[in-house]
């Protein structure tokens, strides 16, 4: 099998979660600068009902893809698998273990940003939790994502690795029938923290969910492309079948000079 690796050039965390000191909340903070990205829900931390998400949004290089296709270097469609790889990132808090997490491709095109702060949010700027970049809002905050393909993991114990097949959305970002503008990595709706508006939509910065979890699932964390351990960054692998295959069943030993029984005999 031959294995080519693509690494992300973008990622970044977006939240609405208040900080250390649970008076503001983290919605215009940008963390795209931090080697960390993280994914999680909480449930009831400042009121009884209060909603906290975090969402991580990774982008990969499908330019270079296309022309890795166009010069021969990877095989056509239906010929090569695209797999999603992320590494999870130990820590001391606790994980979101019996949870899932769903990847979807963002629909609008977002700014990386250089904000280091994951603790008070006091990097602003870029993308965020609103904002897509400096100036442009999300349609719906948290980010907006195409509905299919959808792709999604379970978080059985919290500490897996992610390893999935996304070959269909990387041929729609080859193709050109989806603009590449990343993937965003968040909790499913059934885990995400329940709320619920009058209006059925979201209200400011929190969103209409009234399918979520009262409870938490806390935390989820991927190294990101900043990380000093480089194998450990995002990646995608296209691997394909590479080899080369003989025709030795299509050979066989014969001879007039021997009985039948004997003329049975192949290579």
């Amino acid at each position: 099998m031959s294995i080519k690796k693509y690494y992300a050039n973008s990622d970044t965390t977006i939240t609405n979660a208040t900080g250390i000191d649970y008076n503001v909340r983290g919605s215009g903070s940008n963390m795209g600068a931090s080697d960390i990205l993280e994914v999680f829900s909480i449930y009831g931390q400042n009121t009884t009902s209060s909603a906290e998400l975090s969402r991580a949004l990774v982008k990969f290089p499908v330019t270079k893809i296309v022309s890795d296709r166009t010069a021969g270097s990877i095989p056509a469609s239906g010929s090569v698998s695209f797999i999603l790889k992320l590494s999870n990132a130990e820590h001391g808090n606790t994980v979101p273990s019996n949870s899932a997490v769903t990847i979807s491709p963002v629909s609008r095109s977002w700014t990386e940003g250089t904000g280091l702060d994951m603790e008070d949010y006091k990097d602003l700027g870029e993308c965020n939790w609103m904002k897509s970049d400096a100036s442009t809002l999300w349609t719906t905050p948290g980010g907006d994502y195409h509905a299919s393909p959808s792709y999604s993991f379970t978080n059985d114990t919290g500490f897996e690795d992610v390893e999935i097949d996304i070959s269909e959305m990387i041929e729609q970002w080859i193709a050109g029938t989806k603009q590449n503008y990343g993937l965003g990595i968040r909790l499913s709706p059934a885990y995400e923290a329940y709320t619920s508006h009058s209006s059925g939509q979201y209200s400011g910065q929190i969103l209409h969910n009234p399918t979520g979890a009262k409870r938490s699932y806390y935390t989820k964390r991927i190294f990101g492309r900043g990380t000093q351990y480089f194998y450990s960054k995002p990646s995608i692998e296209a691997r394909w079948d590479s080899s080369k295959k003989d025709r030795r069943n299509s050979f066989f030993a014969s001879s007039s000079l021997v009985p039948a029984e004997d003329n049975l005999n192949t290579l």
